[in-house]
């Protein structure tokens, strides 16, 4: 069945960070006097970037169920301690969720109360991996297991690169493997299972998604240990394990966030609408991924004009795309200074292999 792209905007399509947020944080060197514009997606974005000192962090979705999630983080951060925060998202065993939810529904607002007590099962299941991209690495995963399971295992036990390297050489990178991606992530299968209109509509003409998938994917195995890779670990075993869990879900990283949670507020609006909106000159930092995905040239074109409107001289700005290449148009080219060693610099060292970067800063 069709999914309509409006029920796409409204479903929970994200529930865990696909993205790197050490990459974000170095493209964006956020300052304590800074404001930042970043889209919302799992919620994990914007809580990573208060890692930094900022000034103000708003996150901007066009779809509210995104902004429903991270309301949820946000909350259960603020009212429970560690242990119980991360074991009502999902991180650890829980069988009390519900009831944890009870007592976090009096610090939402009323769209957030009625969205999330119309949707207990998902918290019932643990959140964080119960949006549509997380569900569907979890059967990829399961199916994997059938005819890898020994190669699973034994990829998540390396503790030294190179034999790992060694491994994915004679071992994992198979031609049936490298195949199965051409299959796989071709425009009717992906767009079947993941219902994701932004996946293909403004496809690159020079990617060809399989292949540039496999690449990837092999390259970043052989610079990272997959035992250490939350992306890697969510679509080969469909779950993290939590020494590679993101920043946000250690104690750590909580211990940290959670007292500058009051700089972050958030938006369901298309982010172009809201930056035409917005006042000029207002912007030190614009957080921008993966957007671009799901704008032809035209709104890309706006919404580099939005962003150029709204900067502040010398604002940063960081913009990951997937499978779109849409390049900075020519009569803006002088306000946005790529970095091409930042840019490329990002790529090499992204746990999230799928993306290509434009990173640098903006000149009024």
């Amino acid at each position: 069945m069709k999914l309509s792209k409006r029920h796409f905007f409204s479903r929970l399509s994200y529930s865990f960070g696909n993205e790197d947020p050490s990459v974000e944080r170095r493209a964006l060197d956020c300052k304590n006097t800074d404001r930042v514009l970043c889209i919302t997606a799992s919620g994990d974005r914007p809580l990573h970037l208060l890692l930094d000192e900022c000034h103000e962090i708003v996150a901007i979705d066009l779809n509210e169920t995104q902004n429903h999630l991270l309301a949820l983080k946000v909350q259960a951060m603020q009212q429970f301690d560690y242990e119980h925060y991360l074991s009502f998202l999902g991180g650890i065993e829980d069988t009390h969720r519900i009831a944890k939810l009870q007592l976090l529904l009096p610090h939402l607002n009323e769209n957030e109360k009625q969205f999330w007590t119309k949707h207990e099962p998902i918290i019932a299941k643990g959140v964080i991996y119960q949006g549509a991209v997380e569900r569907l690495c979890k059967r990829f995963a399961s199916a994997l297991r059938l005819v890898r399971r020994h190669k699973v295992k034994k990829l998540f036990e390396f503790e030294d690169l190179e034999e790992q390297k060694h491994f994915i050489k004679n071992h994992w990178n198979s031609f049936f493997w490298r195949k199965s991606f051409s299959f796989l992530f071709n425009s009717p299968i992906m767009r079947l299972f993941l219902k994701d209109p932004g996946v293909f509509s403004h496809l690159g003409k020079t990617i060809s998604p399989g292949q540039y998938i496999c690449q990837r994917l092999t390259q970043n195995l052989e610079t990272t240990l997959a035992s250490k890779n939350p992306f890697i670990s969510l679509i080969l075993r469909g779950y993290v394990d939590p020494k590679a869990f993101p920043p946000y879900l250690t104690e750590k990283g909580v211990e940290t966030i959670k007292p500058r949670l009051n700089k972050l507020s958030w938006e369901s609006r298309d982010v172009i609408a809201y930056l035409e909106d917005a006042p000029s000159s207002h912007f030190d930092c614009f957080s921008l991924s993966d957007i671009a995905s799901y704008m032809d040239q035209h709104n890309f074109h706006r919404l580099l004009r939005a962003v150029h409107r709204t900067a502040r001289p010398g604002a940063r700005f960081s913009m990951r795309q997937f499978m779109s290449d849409h390049p900075i148009p020519d009569d803006l080219s002088h306000a946005f200074s790529r970095n091409t060693d930042l840019e490329n610099s990002l790529e090499a060292e992204e746990c999230c292999f799928v993306y290509r970067f434009m990173a640098g800063t903006i000149s009024k």
